[in-house]
């Protein structure tokens, strides 16, 4: 149950004890009656401060973020962030990120475009969506979204922190997370200028033990250790081109191996 609905349910149990018959609230706080004490009173006051903090509270993220992955991937982070809707600010938005194809043809038939429909078919306003088009990996997501991001709020002249959720399997949200922090490590982003929450998903996101391969975590850590590469020369974030030869190298021996098996 969502914290919108909770704090509903908070407020007319609330609202039910106040409206019931032969409820005093003079006198002392709690009342003495025959064989015991009315907590009635208690119950009512407990219930509307429990339905408040859930309605101020639900309403803590500016932006939801849906990384691309495989397109099953894909509907298991919409459905979520879906789900966690309730905790964006009035004006808080869903963020698609990931690469959003060449061409209309290419945008048409792309993941950015099919999660996209998918928010709009689910009732999802287009002046609540955003989409970060530029992006290929997770690093990419993350780097390129608080770009995007700052850009936006410069634009609008507004000075704040921005509270951003990403969504994604356990391990995933992890390696985003550490991106994040070598950022700020690195001074491509203040940390003042966002907070890092993170939204989690029931799925693996990818292929079960994906991410304790090998291979994953030698390109995981490569990348933290390159980051360098998006710096733009006034110390922001810039757009980088695709990926270096280890990179692609480790790729191609990923894609080997599963031919291989195939094979087999």
């Amino acid at each position: 149950m969502n914290r919108r609905i909770l704090s509903s349910v908070f407020l007319l149990i609330a609202l039910f004890i106040l409206a019931l018959p032969h409820l005093n609230f003079t006198g002392a706080f709690v009342e003495k009656l025959e064989g015991g004490y009315n907590i009635l009173p208690l119950l009512a006051l407990a219930s509307f401060i429990v339905s408040v903090f859930l309605f101020i509270s639900r309403k803590s993220i500016d932006a939801i973020v849906i990384p691309t992955g495989t397109w099953e991937a894909d509907i298991d982070r919409t459905e979520k962030a879906m789900s966690e809707r309730d905790k964006l600010k009035d004006n808080g938005y869903f963020l698609i990120s990931g690469h959003k194809g060449e061409g209309f043809e290419g945008m048409r038939k792309g993941q950015v475009y099919r999660i996209y429909k998918y928010l709009r078919e689910h009732g999802v306003l287009p002046k609540d969506i955003r989409v970060e088009g530029k992006s290929h990996d997770s690093e990419e997501n993350v780097l390129y979204v608080l770009k995007k991001m700052r850009e936006m709020e410069e634009k609008t002249g507004r000075e704040r922190p921005l509270d951003i959720a990403f969504v994604s399997s356990h391990a995933h949200l992890k390696r985003f997370e550490d991106f994040y922090e070598e950022a700020t490590k690195r001074g491509l982003v203040n940390k003042k200028d966002f907070r890092f929450h993170k939204i989690e998903t029931e799925g693996e996101g990818e292929e079960k033990g994906y991410e304790g391969t090998l291979p994953r975590k030698l390109i995981h850590y490569y990348k933290l250790r390159t980051m360098g590469r998006y710096r733009a020369k006034n110390g922001s974030i810039k757009y980088a081109q695709g990926d270096d030869f280890f990179i692609n190298l480790i790729r191609g021996l990923e894609k080997f191996k599963k031919r291989i098996k195939g094979i087999k």
